[in-house]
């Protein structure tokens, strides 16, 4: 059983709730932004992230991951919610890493109940803040406050989803660089990765490296590498970050690199070198 979650928690809350709004630089945030234009936007969006997680557990990793490849592209602006026009090519339509976001439908949900509420007045960039920290709290992880203010972007950078997001297959010098680059260090990275706590990968081609025998085979569970392999026979291909447990908001993930069953490359990658990452990790799988 995984136990509590004590610095990892602290670190992940750290940072997402200070991700900017844009590359451009982020305007001035702050927890009471719409305390008057809009009081009661934390309960609708609680209350309909509720209601779509208890019929469907699923989309709280659909809408943590929507957040950080918005956050991952100029910045956490809601450009990825941006569909194509004659004009402009959608980040929704980037691929392969793209291909598998789901949650658009939650996101649109949420800004129709808040447009009943208040017209006009709440960013999709703060939905997607909030629905993330109650896609962590709603499957057993903390809340925090999260500062608001953020504005829309009106433009998608599709190119940029394409290439700027880190590679699942790369190794741990590619994965610091792109991390790097936005800003990011390396408990950053290791805080991120850890969301990989709850949710799925949906295709065997994101782990096809690690379970038949490519680079890195020689650290990776057997056991753990036939049920993999397995996946990729059977079905889609789909298979859990974590194991254990999948839907539940832990560190287990953190324990399951140690234990050499970390599911993508880059999630192994963290435990694999020794150095200041891989501390990280042990400290984040003993005390959360």
């Amino acid at each position: 059983m995984a136990v509590p979650i004590k610095p990892y928690m602290a670190s992940l809350v750290l940072l997402l709730a200070v991700l900017p709004s844009s590359t451009d630089g982020s305007p001035e945030l702050s927890a009471t932004y719409y305390k008057k234009t809009c009081p009661n936007v934390q309960n609708v969006v609680r209350t309909v992230m509720a209601h779509r997680v208890a019929s469907e557990p699923r989309m709280s990793p659909a809408i943590l991951r929507l957040f950080f490849h918005d956050c991952f592209v100029n910045g956490c602006d809601a450009s990825l919610l941006l569909d194509r026009t004659d004009d402009m090519e959608s980040e929704k339509d980037a691929v392969p890493t793209n291909v598998s976001l789901d949650g658009f439908d939650v996101i649109d949900e949420i800004k129709s109940a808040l447009e009943h509420n208040c017209p006009a007045t709440v960013s999709c960039a703060d939905i997607l803040a909030l629905a993330s920290r109650d896609a962590v709290a709603l499957l057993g992880g903390p809340s925090w406050s999260v500062p608001l203010g953020r504005k829309d972007s009106l433009y998608a950078n599709k190119d940029a989803a394409e290439n700027d997001l880190p590679n699942p297959h790369g190794d741990l010098g590619e994965l610091l660089k792109s991390f790097e680059e936005h800003g990011l260090d390396a408990r950053d990275l290791t805080a991120l990765s850890g969301a990989h706590t709850i949710g799925k990968a949906h295709s065997c081609e994101n782990y096809r490296d690690r379970v038949y025998g490519g680079e890195g085979a020689n650290i990776i569970d057997p056991s753990f590498a036939e049920r993999r392999r397995q996946s990729c026979v059977e079905g889609s291909g789909e298979a859990p970050f974590d194991e254990e447990t999948p839907m539940v908001f832990d560190n287990s993930y953190f324990q399951d690199l140690i234990a050499r069953r970390g599911l993508l490359t880059s999630d192994q990658e963290l435990f694999t070198h020794g150095g200041p990452v891989s501390d990280l990790v042990e400290m984040y799988a003993m005390h959360g």
